[in-house]
Formats: structure tokens, sequence, C-alpha cells
């Protein structure tokens, strides 16, 4: 008999089970069944595709035994089983990573632990909350050996050398509470739960046998046939999550092409939805077995997604290698990506309420398709909401359109949080133009690649490109070269150019960039991602009609102009986000000025 210690992930994941975690303690049944239907489906797929697995005899089922002398509840099945190595592997360790910043996300979030928790795949260990003891007796197919776990979740756990007639798995449950002995009760959770496992499920007592579920594979149903709370049921046996989903869409296409597909959009966001490990969520079937659960089945930005892909015209033998390569598959996939962006399309405009949410939990990541697939780019563009200068709700572009002044030429947008003062709205103001706050981080790169929606160009207004929309000011830019000239001579290397601004109505200075540069914004988000980057120098626009710069007209002194550029420059940087380059030099320059008012 070997003794281990569970790693500290474990031991505290199964102190929050015992604990704190789950208020609905039966679905730890559930969760067992799940695995065992897992287990089921990796030996299935052997059976078909590998030489040495091809005469086994299978019959695939899951037993549930209930044994109310010894109070035990046994979960068997006769799938692929476990040896020592993943005994340990698989019970005694997480092997995902990002498990230290997931046990913090449950430290704060204690509201949501259960919802949490149940992302993270470890619903084995729900089995502490209804047992004082488990343990799991296991034999791999091909192997003779079996083995047999235990452990009282105090830290540690045995594994040693055991005895079962064939291959497979018994998790036997040392029961604290007998309700869950009772064959209604049982029969009541299996229902609930796991009516379409697409296995049989045979409930044993007092050697009597009987099957308590349908084993119909849900998704291979017609929808008419299919209740809400059916499908809702479903969602959280195949994704482990104990909140309903959001929304499904469920296909069955006939034709060139024959499959299923049943998706479904989470109503919490996953916890390693922005990690570049995540867990994919979508499975592929081919003729209802399980083949592989892949990234590739639907791009990254549609990782939210889970659900099913079931094909009946794809091989079984289909690895990962030849996964992209496949034109069958190639196929579904793209229908696949319109059929949900044009779902998404459908909640929006039918279901505001719901939709926001959607766009809370996953619009950032829904953003990324626009630099990725530009196959569908013109529909994940209508699926956009963004907040504006006059909207503190959110609207997409149909509606900000239908708002334009017949005088205005373009979309106008601003990257950065949404801010009620900024140079830089001054004119659009004025002009009762409304602006677009693109407040995500990769906003600046995302918003570079719209370009324009139904026929309107898109403009940032802290690019001079929105200047073209106003023309020029009527003013005699002679009269202020002078202004022009001490405030280059003073910023210098700071800045590309000055200039007398069209745009400015009550500040007297703001910093925009060359149409052909790149904005800050883009320069901060290629930096953050590790991308060499060079930062633009950004051009000051001046208001010569404001107060600073009439008196300045007035005096005649360039000199006192070149002593405030600086604070001028750093007041227009701290307005739009910016950091200041030298704190101590603006400390000193503000300093002096101050002590010459008070002179």
């Amino acid at each position: 008999m070997a003794k281990h210690h569970f790693e500290a992930e474990v031991s505290k994941l199964l102190h929050l089970v015992i604990h704190s975690l789950y208020t609905n303690k039966e679905i730890f049944l559930r969760e067992l069944i799940s695995n065992a239907s897992d287990a089921l489906d990796k030996l299935h797929l052997l059976t078909l595709t590998e030489e040495k697995f091809k005469n086994l005899e299978y019959d695939p089922k899951i037993t549930i035994t209930l044994d109310p002398i010894e109070k035990r509840l046994i979960v068997s099945d006769n799938g692929i089983g476990m040896d020592d190595v993943d005994l340990v592997e698989n019970l005694g360790t997480i092997a995902k990573s990002g498990t230290k910043k997931f046990l913090e996300e449950l430290d704060k979030n204690l509201k949501n632990k259960e919802n949490l928790i149940g992302q993270f795949g470890v619903g084995f260990y729900s089995a502490f909350m209804v047992a004082d003891k488990v343990e799991v007796v296991s034999r791999k197919a091909g192997d003779e050996k079996a083995w047999i776990w235990r452990s009282e979740a105090k830290g540690e756990f045995e594994i040693d050398e055991a005895s079962r007639d064939s291959f497979g798995t018994d998790v036997i449950l040392y029961l604290r509470d007998e309700e869950f002995l009772e064959e209604w009760r049982i029969k009541e959770i299996v229902k609930k739960y796991s009516d379409h496992i697409p296995y049989r499920i045979f409930l044993k007592k007092d050697d009597k046998e009987e099957q308590i579920n349908s084993a119909k594979a849900l998704w291979k149903m017609s929808k008419s046939e299919i209740k809400d709370e059916e499908y809702k049921e479903f969602y959280k046996t195949l994704s482990h999550d104990n909140n309903e989903p959001l929304y499904w869409m469920h296909t069955k296409a006939e034709g060139t092409l024959e499959y299923t597909t049943l998706f479904y959009i989470p109503s919490v966001r996953p916890f390693d939805l922005f990690r570049s490990d995540y867990e994919p969520g979508v499975k592929l079937y081919v003729k209802n077995v399980f083949i592989m659960q892949d990234r590739d089945l639907l791009p990254a930005y549609l990782r939210f997604i889970r659900g099913i892909i079931d094909s009946e015209d794809l091989p079984l033998n289909i690895s990962r290698e030849t996964l992209q390569y496949n034109a069958v598959l190639a196929k579904i996939k793209k229908t696949s990506i319109r059929k949900i962006l044009t779902e998404l399309k459908k909640l929006k405009d039918q279901d505001k309420e719901k939709y926001r949410k959607f766009w809370d939990l996953f619009g950032r990541v829904l953003k990324e398709g626009l630099l990725s697939d530009f196959e569908h780019k013109e529909l994940i563009k209508s699926l956009l909401l963004f907040r504006t200068n006059k909207s503190d709700e959110y609207i997409d572009f149909d509606t900000y359109i239908q708002r334009m002044p017949k005088n205005q030429k373009s979309i106008y947008y601003y990257v950065g949080k949404r801010v009620e003062e900024s140079p830089l709205l001054d004119r659009f103001k004025k002009e009762g133009f409304e602006v677009i706050f693109f407040e995500d981080d990769i906003d600046s790169l995302v918003a570079e690649t719209i370009e324009e929606y139904a026929q309107k160009p898109l403009k940032s207004i802290a690019s001079t490109e929105a200047d073209e929309d106003f023309g020029t000011l009527e003013l005699d830019e002679g009269t202020y070269r002078d202004i022009v000239h001490a405030l280059k001579d003073a910023l210098q290397e700071k800045v590309k150019d000055v200039k007398i601004s069209a745009r400015l109505t009550d500040y007297p200075v703001c910093l925009v960039f060359d149409k052909n540069d790149p904005e800050y914004q883009t320069y901060k988000i290629l930096q953050q991602m590790g991308e060499y980057a060079i930062e633009p120098k950004p051009i000051l626009e001046i208001n010569p009609q404001h107060e600073i710069f009439a008196k300045a007209m007035l005096k005649n002194d360039p000199q006192s102009l070149k002593e405030i550029a600086p604070i001028l420059y750093n007041e227009a940087r701290i307005l739009e986000g910016m950091e200041i380059e030298d704190p101590m030099m603006l400390a000193k320059k503000i300093n002096e000025l101050l002590a010459k008012a008070l002179s």
C-alpha cells in the first residue's frame, strides 16, 4: 500500500467542497455519472479505431448500486479505466495550469464558488459532500491488474493493488446521509440531470436491476420533442456549470452533409476565458461516438461557446493532426460560425436585455473576431455595442446612424473610457455629433480594422483624419505664427507639429495623431503584447482664441509662451490618459508660475 499526499491545490478544493461549496448536494451524482460517461466515450472510440481493442466485448453502461446495509452508493462503469499512475494524476493532482489564480478567484468571490468550481472540472471531489470516505476501484482496458484509491479527504490518499473482474471503474461512497440510498431519490436525480446521457444507466438494489434513463442523445432528438428544462439540465451535465445557460441554438443539417449541432452560451464567464491555455468547450462526435474536444472546432473568438458537433460524414479515425485539413469539418465549422453569429444578431434584435448580458460577459472576446475572421467581419460589426458621449446605455451602429444629424459625414469614435469632458470632444459636442467610446483594452486595434459601417467611414477624434470633416479655421494663421513657432521651439522633439485647431472651443490645447501614424492607445496595447513599437509623436493643436493665447498676443512675449509650453503639453497628455513624461519638471514649472502670479 502506498500513501500519497494531495497537492496543496487539491487539499484546498476538498476543504471548499466539503465545508462551503455546493448548496445542492444531489449534483454529486450528476458529476460522477458525467465522469463515467466520459470513460465510456474514450473506450467506445478505441473499440472503433484501435486494432487491439476492436475485438473487445463491450456493452457500455453505467450502474448505480445501493447498499443500505453498509450505507454505500456505488457508481460503476465499464469504460476505459485507470491504472495506479492515472489514479494519482486524475484524483490526487490538478493538471490544469492557472490553478493558483483560480483558487484566488474563489477566495475573492465567495458567493459564486459553486459556479466557478464546476467550470474547473473537479466534479469527482463533490463525492465528499455526501461521503465520509470514498474508494475508487479501477482496471484499465487491456491491463490484467486492478487498483484501489481510497481517501477520507484528510490531506492524503492510499493506492494499493485490488481485484476487479473486468475493465472499468467503481466509485464507492460511504454515505453520511441515507437520503441517497432511497430508490425514488436516485431515479429522481438521474431523470433530472442525466436522462440524456447517451449510455444506459441502471439502478441495482437487492440483485434487482432496472434501466432508469432514456439513453437518447438529446442533440439527436427533434427540437419539438425537447423541453426547455431538458436543454438546461443537459447543458449543466455537458459543461459542469450549475447555472442555467443564457441561450442555446440547436441545428440539424440534412442534404450534402448531415450533422447536428447544439451550442450553448453560458450565463457565467468561464474562469479561463482570457488565458492562452483555455479549455475548449465544444465536443466533436461522429455518428454519436465522442471523438475529441478541440480548439480547432470553433475559432478562438467563440471560445465561450459550449456544445456538441455530431457529424454523419466524418471518419471515426479523424485525428487532431488532420482536423484542420478535413474539408467536411471545414464546411461544418464555417456554417456553425455563421449560425452562431446570426443567432446572436437575432438575440440582439429581439431581446436587448439578454443580449446586453451576453455583451457584458463576452463582448470583448467577440471583438477579437474583427482581427482574425475577415469572412464574417460585417456580421461581427453589426453585433458590436458601445456607449457614447450622449448615451449611458449601450447602442449599436445602426442606432448610431439613425441618430446622426444630416450634416454629419462620418462615424466618430474615441478609444478610451467614457469621459464627459475632453478637449477632443469640444467641436463634436458643439456640432451635436455623437462620439462612440471604445473602452476595452484591445479596442485601439479593433477600431482600426472596422474602417466603415453602412458606407459611413469611421474616424478617430484623436486623429487628424477627423479634422478633414471640419475644414480649416477661418483665421489669419500669419497672426498666430509667433505663437506656433514659440511652442515648437519649446517642445521640439516632443511633438510632430504644432497647428492651429478648428476643433477646440473651450480648451486651449489638445493632442492628436497624424492619420498616417498609430494612435497612442495602439502603441500601448502593442507594448503590452510584447510587440516592438515606437511611441508616436503627437501633434499639438492650439485654440488661438483661448484666453491664454489672447493674452500672449497682447503681451507679445514669446519667452512666456516657451515657459508655459511644457505645462500645456502635459495638461493635454493627462486629459488623454497619457503618462507625464517628467513629473518633477512639470511640478517645478507650475510652482514657478504660481510664485510669479502671487508676486
